[in-house]
């Protein structure tokens, strides 16, 4: 989809892919093979372009730091993903500018094996500092994503489970406090290298099993909370220097917020943008790595509705492009799909409606989605069909 965005502003675009047949293939100008891990391969991709930029986060952050001093354009740079990559960092650093955060302590450092014994009782102690003791929550320092890396822990036997596996991993831990959740939003931000900022309105979400389902704007956030966020957005994106697209989640509680993810790239609650907005984020990501002024972020209907499309059960051969046609005769559906071989519970695509009353708007983007072989999760509250 960037380089879809890339392409309408005449941008040639140069995709490093594991595969020849990953999805950005197709609409790239030219593809190279490779792993986004491997320097040498990020390396002969920055001799094809005057920016290198990303969209996702598993990169060697060491080999990029040595990129940049070579020469190399990053946007975002290392020390912007750095950041989103280590969530240890990332609320040491958010901490330390007053922004909330979830109560946490960093329970190892990367590249070091801990004692589980040792990081079980520092979970214990963390819980029992806290009124409300358990649950509390254990994250993989740097490698979780889509709900990967995280585990909610309801007592010292659970905990030690997850330290024997992360010791054996070698992965550091981070504990944190458990959140009663009320709403889940997420902001977008575009910033430019001059500090220039666009942000698209906060969007409320819905996360099952750690993974979005659904994206709404402007959901049944109020309008205080929807500002607060995005005043919260504009100064994470500041104190981490982002250039180019930076999305904040964040969990509101008790009427606080507190934000418990970033991620430096085009991001998954903004891909309502694309019909929903007059610059879709995409497009926005693209202007300000290259230096270009930030287009308008205004929305372009009173409710957006963008729901995901997931494989289907196990066991089941359709895949979406069966239902493509069931699809696109739901009136106002937007249909993205990308080209991935369906398998249950992979990304698939997402499809988005704009719209007047956000009943409708959200019915008739389920009802595509549906129509794809989406399964409905019981958490959504739609019933069946």
């Amino acid at each position: 989809m960037t380089c879809e965005a890339a392409s309408e502003l005449g941008v040639p675009t140069v995709v490093l892919a594991a595969r020849s047949d990953d999805a950005a293939a197709p609409v790239a100008s030219e593809v190279l093979v490779g792993e986004a891990d491997d320097t040498d391969a990020v390396r002969a991709l920055a001799r094809r372009c005057d920016v290198v930029t990303f969209d996702h986060e598993q990169v060697d952050l060491d080999g990029l730091h040595a990129l940049e001093c070579e020469g190399v354009v990053l946007h975002p740079s290392v020390e912007t993903l750095r950041v989103a990559v280590d969530k240890a960092e990332m609320r040491v650093r958010l901490s330390a500018a007053g922004i909330p955060v979830p109560g946490f302590e960093v329970l190892g450092v990367p590249g070091t094996v801990h004692d589980p014994e040792d990081v079980a009782a520092a979970i214990a102690a963390f819980a029992a500092s806290r009124a409300e003791k358990w649950p509390v929550v254990l994250k993989a320092v740097r490698g979780g994503y889509d709900g990967k890396g995280v585990w909610p822990v309801e007592n010292e036997v659970a905990a030690r489970q997850v330290a024997d596996e992360a010791a054996l991993a070698s992965t550091p831990l981070l504990v944190e406090a458990h959140v009663d959740i009320d709403t889940e939003l997420a902001v977008v931000i575009a910033r430019g290298a001059d500090g220039t900022t666009a942000a698209w309105p906060p969007v409320e979400t819905a996360q099952i099993d750690g993974v979005c389902r659904e994206v709404r704007y402007p959901g049944d956030l109020d309008v205080d909370l929807a500002a607060r966020a995005e005043s919260i957005a504009l100064e994470v994106a500041a104190v981490v220097g982002a250039t180019g697209v930076l999305a904040v989640e964040l969990f509101a509680s008790g009427g606080d917020l507190v934000v418990n993810e970033i991620a430096a790239r085009p991001h998954n609650s903004a891909h309502w943008t694309i019909e929903g907005s007059t610059t879709s984020q995409f497009e926005n990501h693209v202007r300000a790595v290259l230096g270009l002024p930030l287009g308008d972020t205004s929305p372009l209907a009173r409710n957006v509705t963008s729901v995901n499309v997931f494989g289907a059960a196990p066991g089941e051969t359709r895949g979406p492009a069966d239902g493509l046609s069931a699809a696109l005769a739901v009136r106002g559906a937007h249909v993205h799909l990308y080209g991935k071989a369906p398998r249950a519970g992979r990304k698939l695509g997402h499809v988005t409606v704009c719209g007047d009353d956000p009943v409708e708007v959200r019915g008739r983007a389920w009802s595509a989605a549906r129509a794809l072989g989406t399964p409905v999760p019981d958490a959504i509250g739609l019933g069946t069909p």
